[in-house]
């Protein structure tokens, strides 16, 4: 089994013993062997990532600081100044209007498993992984990207916008 280093941790259960586990990212399944093909999944394994992975992405809506950030983004384009935004913010959170749980719908299925792993059967099952694991990285470094502090500052339209991992892009490149 190929196991990343950024997504592999040994951990000892027992000090000074040999016996450790290995504990990858939360959201791979334990028994999926990364140095088959994504082919070799079949639609039970290929179902089980993408719905495991989902579940992680949708896991980041229910992020604090991504909701934050689609609340200030919408409160930055519908206020007249900094304090304003700050109160506009604080009410959002509390209510969420459909424009901004539009956006964080939007932000969210650009993470999408299916998407991502469609035409990817030649590619190496912990390539997959890493598209999907820059996917996950993506949608997290988006609840970062605004702030009343920006107040003056136009909000980009897309500000939502998830650029493709170039890891996901090389999923195109493999061949059977």
């Amino acid at each position: 089994m190929i196991v990343r280093a950024s997504s592999f941790l040994a951990l000892c259960l027992v000090p000074g013993l040999a016996a450790c586990v290995a504990e990858r990212d939360a959201w791979i399944p334990l028994d999926l062997d990364e140095s088959e093909l994504v082919q070799s999944l079949g639609e039970f394994g290929h179902d089980q990532l993408c719905n495991a992975f989902e579940g992680y992405v949708h896991g980041q809506y229910r992020s604090v600081l991504l909701v934050e950030a689609a609340c200030t983004a919408h409160a930055l384009q519908t206020t007249k100044n900094a304090t304003e935004c700050a109160a506009a913010v604080d009410t959002c959170l509390q209510t969420l209007p459909a424009p901004v749980e539009d956006q964080l719908q939007r932000i969210l299925e650009q993470a999408d498993c299916n998407r991502a792993s469609s035409g990817a059967d030649g590619c190496g099952i912990s390539d997959l992984i890493t598209c999907l694991g820059d996917l996950g990285d993506a949608v997290t470094n988006v609840k970062l990207t605004v702030t009343c502090a920006a107040f003056g500052s136009p909000v980009p339209p897309n500000w939502w916008r998830i650029a493709p991992p170039e890891s996901c892009l090389d999923l195109a490149r493999c061949v059977l």
